[in-house]
């Protein structure tokens, strides 16, 4: 069966959304493995998309979303593939990584996409007939993501709704992403790998507005130079954490004994200090730099440089790509449920 490139999951920007179980027994036993499914729900999608039922989208959307659309041009192919999402590619030999299904639209002017994630090996499902993909990531203008939404309940018998990530999966998935980046090499060059790979660290700070009506958001820039200090602890003395709060989250905890130092902000957004009032009135609402973006109103970009994708074979294994595996693997946790954060 020929697969969708792992590539494609770089490099765009997705919204994310929370699927329940697809459901397709009443018609195909499989989903993923079956070429034959993912034709004729391809064929389905098509067919639906050159009929009346867009048409009617139209009217209810913005103009600016109606200009939008009206330049795609016809659909000129719909792609449903088997998408081994993992960078590593272990699928080979050692299991499936990260199995699910890539859907490419392909109009005449532009080509969107979705993806439907899980992270576990698609033969080992809870239940006959169906398939459990709880990560959907969206390429689609509000128009068009309804109607495939829509599709997807018709024929599935699925519930989608957005997935939003707090301020503390915000905060895991930072420390983890730099985490792996730290274990992935040698320890002499695990500061330059992170340098390398995160460069920049912006975090955008979100305030309530019963304590800070006239400030909705704080952008916290982290220097390239200054991002390993941070790491390190370097940057000012620790106040009020644990060593265990510490060596769990260092970034953010030396991050947070920095402010309150220097901007008297006593902040808890990772919900380590327990600190209710802080995490009630401020949130750490988006994470970028220059390998990934993680927003809490459920977008997340993995940023790879597209040098890399010409030789994969060599790139596979690299820290970054390693590391953008396990931030997606959180999320896919985060959308099935498993992982709590507050």
């Amino acid at each position: 069966m020929e697969r969708a490139s792992p590539w494609q999951l770089f490099n765009t920007s997705w919204m994310l959304h929370r699927l329940s179980p697809l459901y397709h027994g009443k018609d195909f036993a499989t989903l993923l493995d079956n070429d034959a499914a993912l034709k004729a729900y391809a064929t389905r999608l098509r067919d639906q998309l050159t009929g009346d039922v867009l048409a009617g989208l139209y009217s209810a959307a913005s103009t600016a979303e109606d200009d939008a659309l009206s330049k795609t041009g016809a659909l000129r192919e719909c792609r449903w593939e088997y998408f081994a999402a993992g960078p590593s590619q272990r699928d080979v030999r050692a299991g499936v990584s990260l199995p699910g299904i890539l859907v490419t639209l392909e109009y005449e002017n532009i080509t969107y996409k979705a993806a439907l994630l899980s992270e576990a090996d698609s033969t080992s499902q809870a239940r006959k007939g169906s398939t459990s993909l709880p990560l959907l990531l969206t390429k689609f203008p509000n128009a068009l993501r309804q109607t495939f939404i829509t599709f997807l309940s018709a024929n599935f018998d699925t519930y989608c709704s957005n997935l939003r990530l707090p301020s503390g999966f915000l905060c895991t998935a930072l420390e983890t992403f730099v985490g792996e980046l730290r274990s992935s090499g040698a320890r002499s060059t695990a500061d330059n790998t992170v340098e390398e790979v995160i460069k920049e660290l912006q975090l955008t700070l979100a305030f309530s507005p019963s304590v800070a009506p006239a400030l909705r958001n704080l952008n916290i820039s982290i220097s390239r130079s200054s991002l390993v200090d941070f790491l390190r602890g370097d940057t000012v003395k620790s106040t009020g954490r644990t060593l265990q709060q510490k060596l769990q989250s260092p970034l953010i905890a030396n991050l947070t004994s920095y402010l309150e130092a220097h901007l008297a902000m006593k902040l808890d957004l990772d919900g380590s200090q327990q600190n209710q009032v802080a995490r009630q009135h401020v949130r750490l609402s988006k994470v970028a730099c220059a390998g990934f973006v993680l927003g809490s109103e459920g977008r997340v970009k993995l940023v790879v440089d597209a040098r890399r994708a010409v030789d994969q074979e060599e790139e596979q294994d690299s820290p970054s790509l390693q590391a953008s595996e396990t931030l997606i693997r959180a999320v896919i946790r985060k959308a099935t449920g498993d992982q709590v954060t507050t």
